[in-house]
């Protein structure tokens, strides 16, 4: 993504930004991975970086977090994703954590999707068999009060995902809104 052009979005978890490219793709990405578009292009890197793990600092009221900074982590679901390895980043919004993939992408993952990847492999199971619980049960969409906008999606909603290329004709559940213009799907 190296010399990429994108407006900011907003601010992220951690020491990060929203930004969408020029492609409509929108991915958390550190400061000090970002640079001004006016400001002369740094010099080349013959490798590449791999963020260093944030600190994380515990008090007593925190929860212990499932995973780490810095943990490797194998990705259960969704299907197009499934059996890839990551590194965690840091906790993300809700009941997920930001998991950078070894080609650099960081993508928000609900935890229960993710796996130590020193664990054992969970047992395979048919597609069609999750599907259909899935399809049975779709989540309860929450009565818009005064005070909310209409949303464009729904929760529990069955979307097909445009882009990135990457993810392109996959398909997937509203889990809800996210930051900015976006929502958060399954």
């Amino acid at each position: 993504m190296a010399g990429r052009r994108g407006t900011i979005v907003g601010p992220a978890l951690g020491e990060s930004f929203a930004v969408q490219l020029e492609s409509g793709s929108i991915f958390n990405i550190a400061t000090q991975n970002i640079q001004d578009a006016a400001a002369p292009a740094p010099a080349q890197v013959s490798k590449a970086a791999t963020p260093a793990p944030m600190a994380v600092a515990a008090t007593q009221d925190d929860e212990e977090l499932e995973f780490t900074p810095g943990q490797l982590v194998t990705i259960l679901a969704p299907p197009a994703m499934a059996g890839r390895r990551g590194t965690i980043v840091g906790p993300a919004l809700g009941e997920s954590f930001a998991v950078q993939l070894e080609s650099g992408s960081i993508f928000n993952m609900a935890t229960q999707n993710l796996q130590d990847a020193a664990a054992p492999a969970p047992p395979q199971v048919p597609t069609a068999a999750v599907a259909a619980p899935m399809a049975a049960a779709p989540m309860a969409a929450a009565a818009p009060t005064q005070n909310d906008e209409e949303l464009e999606f729904t929760p529990g909603q069955r979307v097909s995902i445009l882009s990135p290329p990457a993810l392109a004709g996959k398909q997937g559940t509203i889990a809800g809104p996210a930051l900015g213009e976006s929502f958060a799907v399954r």
